[in-house]
């Protein structure tokens, strides 16, 4: 075995045996918790121990990275309690999954991809009756996205160019695909869906980059309309969200969509498409990351029973408040830079979808908005005992703020992924040659 594929089973290893060794602990959840935090460590110290043999460009890296820290931030939060046990470990068993998908070569990391969607499936439906309405379509999403890897790996192009592309619409969520999206992050416990929301896009997105250059135009124009119905359509929904969930759940698919939208018009990808794709993952994976903290104390229940928390929980209210504007496309957010530099990539052209994106922008500065103001300052409608972060609480909503931070004032050439399609490459030779 060579030494870059000795470290690539090690970057999975670690995970899936810290998984194992978990069991164990099952009963235990305070060594559980701490277990699994030293493994989700772990795996971040392989990471950059074994950087410079990997086969991955600057890009790859650092999504490589941020899956264990983000793993680490969102165990971090929970509280200590036995029913978290499930989600702390299929935590680290989604990371080491994750970490195949993105480390190993095109046909392992398609087969890493169809055991993460698998894996997503099997527990939507153990946890179907708690998921709401919108679980089997969430299940059928997810076995319709495994069947399109199962074409994919012995079809030829543009079959398997089209499959792959409805397996990524599953993960990095695209209109009519999104429902296993959107049920992982409303209808999961603990802090599944907090790490589901940057790990399936993630996955999803690195799927779909080798195939960038081989879009047909009848494909892309499908895309680029499937793109824009998400976005009203995502923007409808989460104004008629009466949970928060909810609201951060199709506000992730409208951010999304307007990523596809792009990918839909260039073929490829910048270093502004990992800030971005990162940024709208790690917001919406703060969001919900803190109305978790909520779900803690007071169960589930929707936004109009809890409201005005600015002033029992004022270390809450400022947290949820720069997360909301982060996840809103402020500056200096990841989430901004990384939109204002998709659109001045040379190669973007600029179209009429452009109006449709400025106007889904706006309707989110409504409904999160709405959700901020309803949460803390909206009028207390009954009096409850109210109890504000915890050390640990508010130390995994600083590490969230603090990385939106670095990915919003980070240089690009950190994030360049190396992956320029080969239409564009032919179309530089091209323009040198004519010179």
């Amino acid at each position: 075995m060579t030494e870059p594929l000795i470290h690539t089973v090690l970057l999975m290893t670690i995970p899936l045996l810290g998984a194992t060794v978990g069991l164990f602990l099952w009963r235990k959840p305070k060594d559980l918790k701490s277990w699994l935090l030293l493994v989700a460590a772990s795996s971040l110290i392989t990471i950059g121990w074994t950087s410079g043999t990997l086969p991955a460009q600057s890009g790859d890296l650092f999504l490589l990275l941020l899956l264990p820290l983000m793993a680490f931030v969102t165990l971090l939060g929970q509280p200590i309690h036995g029913s978290n046990a499930a989600p702390w470990l299929l935590t680290i068993l989604f990371l080491g999954v994750g970490l195949g998908a993105l480390a190993t070569d095109s046909s392992s990391s398609m087969v890493c991809f169809l055991l993460c969607l698998g894996l997503v499936g099997l527990i939507l439906f153990h946890y179907r009756h708690q998921g709401g309405s919108d679980v089997r379509w969430g299940i059928g999403m997810a076995v319709l996205g495994m069947l399109s890897i199962l074409i994919a790996l012995i079809s030829a192009p543009p079959v398997s160019t089209l499959a792959v592309v409805i397996a990524c619409a599953v993960a990095l969520p695209l209109v009519p695909f999104h429902k296993t999206y959107i049920t992982s992050l409303t209808g999961l416990p603990g802090n599944l869906p907090a790490f589901l929301a940057l790990l399936l896009p993630i996955v999803g997105f690195h799927a779909l980059l080798t195939r960038l250059p081989q879009f047909p135009i009848a494909l892309s124009q499908t895309i680029t309309i499937l793109a824009l119905l998400g976005m009203l359509y995502g923007s409808l929904k989460a104004l008629a969200q009466f949970r928060a969930a909810s609201v951060a759940a199709y506000g992730g698919l409208v951010f999304q969509s307007i990523l596809w939208w792009y990918l839909a018009a260039i073929h490829a990808s910048t270093p502004s498409i990992v800030v971005y794709l990162s940024a709208v993952g790690v917001a919406t994976s703060g969001l919900l990351l803190a109305w978790y903290m909520l779900r803690a104390r007071y169960g589930e229940i929707g936004l109009q029973a809890l409201s005005g928390l600015a002033q029992p929980m004022p270390k809450f209210a400022v947290a949820f408040s720069l997360l909301a504007l982060a996840a809103l496309g402020m500056p200096p957010f990841g989430v901004f830079s990384g939109f204002i530099g998709l659109l001045l990539v040379p190669s973007f052209m600029w179209s009429g979808g452009l109006i449709v994106v400025i106007i889904v922008w706006l309707t989110a500065s409504w409904y999160v908005f709405a959700l901020m103001q309803e949460l803390l300052f909206g009028g207390v409608r009954m009096v409850r005992r109210h109890e504000d972060l915890r050390q640990y609480e508010l130390a995994s909503l600083v590490i969230v703020l603090v990385l939106l931070v670095i990915l919003g004032v980070m240089p690009s050439r950190f994030f360049d992924i190396g992956a320029i399609s080969a239409l564009q490459a032919s179309l530089t030779e091209s323009l040198t040659w004519n010179e």
